[in-house]
């Protein structure tokens, strides 16, 4: 508790100081009044622009929550990947067409990037980006053993938008591939059988990649009144492999649908969801095989109302076709209250719904890549979601946001690690072994979240974005609610100290979380067999400091550096993997 109260005030103390020091800040003489949270984007209106701006206060993370939306750590090393969507600039600015990064990283980390777009006409829009970044270092696990935990990045995006009568249509190609080793053991030292060559006990130090290529197409009005008559779509659909001969095939098509009535204005949203995963364990009849999906919704709602204060009553139906499982149908409500007391001030609102949840095969990998790569899990449904909040203004400077919501989920995923005796042979006697990847299994979960977030612009000179959740867990079956923790918060801060330094530290705090691990009587991981244990182990707070800098030397040259993990704590993102420690990246970038 202690500890838990000691991470949050160091929080509030560092958004304190540099808020105050925005707020002293009396060389400012340029406004900015803060409409909503900031996300640069591309315009989408009439008049595409034609330079990217570089946000290099950006620090994204994966997340792996299990369909909860929190923003849990999951690696110390990051470097801000540009992304074909990042474009909001002046006009009559002339800053080229796009920019080079180049960089090297301690213990050998290679790093590049390739940004490049280009305004083709007055309405359209084209640009291309790729990233490599790969690290080839070691860690130290609890148990004393040094692994190898080498892992790769490679993107590569696609994209181009036209604009027409008011319309955006957008078409995105990209192409992922991602490799990693299975290289953790957790609590104790990695059994001698493990160390050989080509062992086949489990997925200990087997190399595992990821290659995912799709395609997206979309069309909407972004500039389309809550009243107006609007169509929208949007496909997508990709295909997805592993190392381990897994493959998936994923499309999803969905159509948006708004027309006004003689009262209020009625709502549509349809769609079609296929999935189908190759060379995974079916559960039915514990065979390796193919499993398809298709599932079916419909969100029919009616609005009414105004800007000021409007009122949303609709359904969610869904229909869903699985091929090992019996056909279901799901239905769950769409209502939504919005009222502004005081309008572009604050805003208050409060809704139900739900959802179904579709837990195909990519899903899971990304979430969680050391899940064992045979896995099948199960969809989840969320059948109730109450939730309501305000946000709002402090100044033209500062938005917040405040919270809370109420979700009732059935099979819900959590994930454990299994240890079971191997036999004996002429080199090793009986003794227990940790398999190191995880597999599912459920329960019905109800989870109360409360959320908190700030948000504040000082002109071009401090940025500060701040968020703070606090989940409350009540399961059927298990004890706890496995690797999700209690609370989690971060905080982003960007200072430009003149025309050419900028200064920019991200904050994530992650709260202590429960990891399940069972000791099974025998290989066979049967749940009704007698002799079963059930162990838990504390995952400690995270905390995860990373702190950039970037120098402009010319209108073209500039050089970077980040420290990633500035902290030194190699916590566990997943139980048995924890994290690389202090590290760093520093590099130069050519704009052109």
């Amino acid at each position: 508790m202690f500890k838990t109260a000691r991470y949050i005030f160091t929080l509030l103390l560092l958004g304190t100081a540099v808020f105050s020091q925005a707020q002293q800040d009396t060389t400012l003489t340029k406004e900015v009044e803060v409409t909503k949270a900031y996300k640069p984007t591309i315009s989408d209106a009439n008049k595409l622009n034609s330079m990217p701006t570089i946000d290099e206060t950006e620090h994204q993370k994966p997340t792996f929550n299990y369909n909860i939306n929190s923003k849990p750590v999951f690696s110390t090393f990051s470097v801000n990947p540009l992304k074909a969507a990042i474009v909001e600039t002046s006009k009559k600015e002339d800053n080229g067409y796009g920019l080079v990064r180049a960089g090297l990283g301690t213990t050998f980390r290679p790093y590049g990037e390739v940004f490049f777009n280009n305004q083709n006409s007055r309405n359209s829009l084209f640009g291309i980006h790729s990233m490599h970044l790969s690290s080839f270092d070691d860690i130290k696990l609890e148990g004393g053993d040094k692994v190898d935990a080498p892992f790769m990045k490679n993107e590569v995006d696609l994209f181009v938008k036209h604009t027409f009568q008011d319309n955006v249509l957008s078409v995105n190609l990209d192409f992922k591939h991602d490799a990693f080793n299975y290289y953790g053991y957790p609590l104790m030292a990695i059994p001698d059988p493990l160390l050989e060559d080509g062992q086949t006990i489990n997925y200990f130090d087997t190399k595992q990649s990821f290659a995912k290529g799709g395609i997206n197409i979309g069309l909407k009005n972004p500039t389309a009144e809550y009243d107006d008559a609007t169509i929208g779509f949007d496909f997508s659909y990709h295909y997805f492999g592993t190392k381990t001969d897994q493959r998936e095939h994923y499309a999803n098509f969905v159509l948006d649908v708004q027309q006004p009535m003689v009262t209020g204005v009625g709502l549509l949203e349809g769609g079609v969801l296929y999935t189908q995963a190759s060379d995974i364990f079916l559960q039915t009849d514990s065979t390796t095989g193919k499993r398809s999906q298709i599932i079916i919704h419909a969100k029919p709602a009616w609005f009414v109302g105004n800007e000021t204060a409007n009122i949303t009553l609709g359904v969610n139906t869904f229909f869903a076709i699985v091929s090992d499982k019996d056909t279901e149908a799901k239905i769950s409500p769409n209502v939504r209250a919005n009222w502004a007391p005081v309008p572009e001030l604050i805003n208050l609102y409060a809704g139900i719904d739900g959802d179904y949840i579709s837990n195909h095969y990519s899903k899971i990998a990304y979430e969680n890549p050391f899940v064992d790569p045979e896995h099948d899990v199960m969809n989840s449904f969320q059948k109730f979601r109450f939730y309501g909040g305000f946000d709002g203004k402090f100044s033209k400077k500062t938005n917040f946001k405040i919270s809370a919501e109420y979700a009732m989920i059935d099979n819900q995923p959590f994930y454990y690690l299994s240890y079971a005796p191997i036999g004996e042979s002429l080199a090793y006697p009986v003794q227990l072994v940790m398999d190191n990847t995880f597999k599912p299994l459920y329960d019905n979960m109800n989870r109360l979240k409360l959320n908190a977030e700030v948000f504040h612009a000082s002109s071009d000179k401090v940025d500060l974005t701040a968020s703070v959740n606090y989940y409350s867990y009540k399961l059927d079956e298990q004890e706890e609610a496995w690797n999700l923790p209690q609370w989690d918060a971060n905080l982003n801060i960007g200072y430009k100290v003149n025309d050419q330094l900028s200064l920019s530290a991200d904050i994530f705090l992650m709260g202590e979380r429960k990891a399940l691990f069972i000791a099974f009587p025998s290989n066979l991981a049967n749940f009704s067999a007698p002799g079963i244990s059930y162990n838990s182990n504390n995952l400690e707070t995270a905390f995860d400091l990373n702190v950039k800098g970037n120098y402009q030397i010319t209108n073209q040259f500039s050089v970077f550096a980040q420290l990633n993990n500035f902290g030194f704590q190699k916590y566990q993102r997943w139980f048995g993997y924890p994290v690389q420690s202090f590290n760093m990246l520093a590099g130069i970038s050519y704009s052109f």
